[in-house]
């Protein structure tokens, strides 16, 4: 029953005990037949009892007061949060477009390359920021909402031409991670795109799938193509490629599994518990 109160109902509850405890003792002597000791007796024991209330009406208030200036203070705090969070992102916006005169102005190919990875890479971040900055939690992020805009940011970004290759996005569930969580899934999700249309579907037609499946506390990202499969050969332990070196030092951060699934087509699937995180 108290627990269900708010501080103003439970000290409305007090005060009404008082004002009931001191209509008894009024009544009571104005009972003249009573023994007077016993009267007396009666009177001391009331007064105690309405001194404690009245104390703890006093502490509630101050509780009260505190409560109120202590979620006064966390809103400002929230605020701050969300204010920070819009100018690094608009921060990152303009680094990402300095990076894009550089490229402009780059006639070698690898380089070009280069840069759009540094940018793509800033855009993302960037993203993870104007989201929190949106959010009534200033702290976590909606992975699910994230990994579909993210998609289509980089679709953008690797200018992907719809007539020749199609990029689908699948999303089953949803859950709240923390920034930096879904920052590293984020650059996961980049390096393993950008591999499917460098490697995989390089000089041919073909479909990128993402597919995200989120139940309880566990999390599936899957990222397929139907180009060339990655070799027989290779090795996730020991990656050649900057871009898998990248990943795998992802995945040891955030305690995940990366397998590979070659049949039909190249699939690879980033796998990991929430919950190991909070342990």
């Amino acid at each position: 029953m108290i627990s269900s109160m708010n501080n103003g109902e439970f000290a409305q509850q007090i005060e009404t005990i008082r004002q009931t405890l001191a209509s008894i003792r009024d009544r009571l002597l104005t009972q003249t037949a009573l023994n007077p000791t016993f009267q007396t007796e009666i009177d001391q024991e009331l007064q105690t009892a309405i001194q404690v209330l009245q104390a703890a009406r006093s502490l509630i208030q101050a509780k009260s007061s505190a409560i109120d200036q202590l979620q006064a203070t966390v809103q400002q705090k929230e605020m701050l949060l969300r204010e920070i969070h819009h100018r690094i992102k608009n921060n990152l916006q303009i680094i990402a477009s300095l990076i894009d005169l550089q490229v402009l102005r780059s006639q070698d190919a690898a380089v070009q390359s280069l840069l759009r990875n540094y940018q793509t890479s800033i855009r993302l971040v960037a993203l993870v920021h104007e989201r929190l900055s949106e959010s009534s939690n200033a702290t976590t992020i909606r992975l699910g909402g994230y990994v579909q805009e993210l998609t289509l940011l980089l679709a953008q970004t690797y200018e992907i031409e719809p007539e020749r290759i199609t990029l689908q996005t699948l999303v089953r569930g949803e859950i709240e991670l923390a920034s930096n969580q879904v920052v590293a899934v984020g650059l996961i999700l980049n390096e393993l795109i950008s591999n499917a249309l460098k490697h995989g579907l390089s000089d041919q037609a073909g479909e990128i799938a993402v597919s995200l499946r989120i139940e309880d506390s566990q999390v599936a990202l899957t990222v397929s193509d139907t180009g060339d499969r990655l070799p027989a050969n290779f090795d996730l332990s020991s990656p050649q490629t900057l871009g898998f070196q990248i990943i795998n030092s992802l995945v040891y951060q955030l305690n995940a599994n990366l397998t590979i699934d070659r049949s039909p087509h190249t699939a690879i699937t980033l796998q990991f518990d929430v919950a190991d995180w909070e342990s």
